[in-house]
């Protein structure tokens, strides 16, 4: 039986470096899996120490060291996506059996390019007001399969005969909800893009093309049945390691609405599966975060600064882009990681803290946090101490407390703290020296601290 899990959550609004850290917990414990949730749209960057480096959006991030992956039911996944991550894993990186490595649940939900379009063009129409988005259509697929349970195709549809006719149904239902959208005058930089998008909705060939690459990917990969993760990876003695998409502060209720993801993200809902898959062993939840704040895309982020860019994004290969938009950074914000802990069950949901990017501040010399906000004094919003109130709710009145808390976040500047690290310091004492600053004001201990890309370079107790 499977000895312990670990559940990997980013605290943040995404980019926090997940993939280092399944990485390092998935080599550290020679894991037996590494099971993904979320949404295909979660690029998770690795680099080993035999310096192979790829973006992972499916496969999970202990591939390159045999470690097994399985998309679970809470996964989004896109079947063009698995095969063309297959492909370059086999034909790029040398590693054959790529797809033997690759389990399925037949309950996946399976993004289309027609959901893409759909998410691309929703967020053209917004013009210069925003929403952020990746722009892949996991989070229009997830929506489509609650509003139109009918039109979903799963990954144990992919070999169907009728896989065409579903994907004509699908195509039909998103061309009808775009119309007035397809109408709409775009911005003039993007009328291009838009007429480009839209002629594939009415291109049958296109339509063929991505029948014949989902049949494919259904050869190509294993698509098990819904007791395969609980007869076939539960079963064996060892740990898995579950990989997480995205952010608790991109959570649909508890995000800051309506720059949010429409996939759950907290750690309760992996819980909930493992109990269903009958598993009543420990789980180790670690919260990641890195040693400064990033946000990509328009939400509230009230320790962002410009000037600060220069000194913490080299090599983080984050660039701009029209859907997610820009991309900012600036002193940590332990007012919302606070908030992030607190909407997960507070500081004893987590076993501990991986924090990663450090060496970011270690080249700088300077470690800046926030502890507090001025004009934080709505009590509707915030504690007499300035801490964020957790509302709890899946109603319309939680979309609307959310979208009024980022507003209230956006008013909210920072008390900002420099604290200098030590000049020669080695890293075990770089270690030390973030644990104490972090645990007294989180309630967590710091388990992980990364101080490069690769796992050699992580710090662990």
């Amino acid at each position: 039986m499977t000895e312990k899990i670990y559940v990997i959550t980013d605290l943040g609004q995404g980019d926090g470096g997940k993939g280092t850290v399944v990485h390092k917990v998935a080599t550290m414990t020679d894991a037996v899996c590494v099971a993904k949730t979320g949404g295909f749209q979660g690029s998770h960057g690795m680099r080993n120490s035999d310096g192979q480096h790829f973006g992972f959006s499916q496969f999970g991030c202990g591939t390159f060291e045999g470690i097994k992956t399985h998309i679970t039911p809470l996964m989004v996944a896109s079947p063009e996506g698995w095969l063309n991550e297959g492909n370059a894993l086999r034909y790029q990186y040398g590693i054959h059996n790529a797809f033997d490595l690759l389990t399925i649940d037949e309950r996946a939900l399976c993004a289309t390019p027609y959901h893409g379009i759909a998410s691309r063009l929703k967020e053209l129409a917004r013009g210069n007001n925003p929403r952020g988005t990746v722009g892949t259509g996991a989070g229009e697929t997830y929506r489509y399969s609650h509003k139109y349970p009918d039109l979903t195709i799963r990954a144990g549809d992919l070999l169907r005969s009728d896989l065409r006719d579903r994907l004509i149904d699908i195509r039909e239902q998103i061309r009808e909800n775009l119309d007035s959208i397809i109408k709409e005058e775009f911005l003039p930089a993007d009328r291009d893009t838009a007429e480009k998008e839209i002629a594939l909705l009415y291109d049958d060939g296109f339509l063929d093309y991505i029948a014949g690459r989902f049949q494919k990917a259904g050869r190509e990969a294993s698509i098990v049945d819904s007791d395969y993760f609980e007869r076939e990876i539960l079963s064996q003695d060892g740990i898995v390691v579950v990989e997480r998409s995205h952010g608790v502060l991109t959570h649909p209720e508890n995000g800051f609405h309506p720059h949010t993801n429409a996939i759950p993200t907290l750690p309760c809902f992996v819980r909930n599966m493992l109990k269903e898959a009958g598993y009543d062993g420990p789980i180790v939840d670690i919260g990641v975060t890195r040693a400064y704040a990033i946000s990509h895309g328009a939400r509230p982020m009230p320790t962002a600064d410009p000037a600060m860019a220069e000194s913490l994004l080299p090599g983080s290969h984050k660039e701009k882009n029209r859907y997610q938009g820009e991309v900012r950074v600036g002193p940590l914000d332990l007012v919302l990681l606070h908030y992030a802990i607190e909407v997960c069950g507070g500081p004893s949901a987590f076993a501990g803290l991986a924090i990663t990017w450090f060496d970011q501040i270690q080249a700088n010399g300077k470690w800046n946090l926030c502890d507090r906000y001025q004009n934080a004094d709505n009590r509707i919003f915030f504690t007499p101490s300035g801490a964020i109130k957790v509302r709890r709710g899946t109603d319309e009145k939680q979309l609307e407390y959310q979208e009024a808390l980022g507003n209230e976040l956006l008013r909210c500047k920072p008390e900002i703290t420099t604290l200098a690290l030590p000049p020669t310091a080695i890293r075990e004492e770089l270690f030390s020296f973030c644990a104490g600053v972090l645990e007294p004001r989180l309630g967590v201990p710091v388990r992980m601290v990364s101080f490069g890309p690769t796992e050699l370079d992580k710090v662990c107790i």
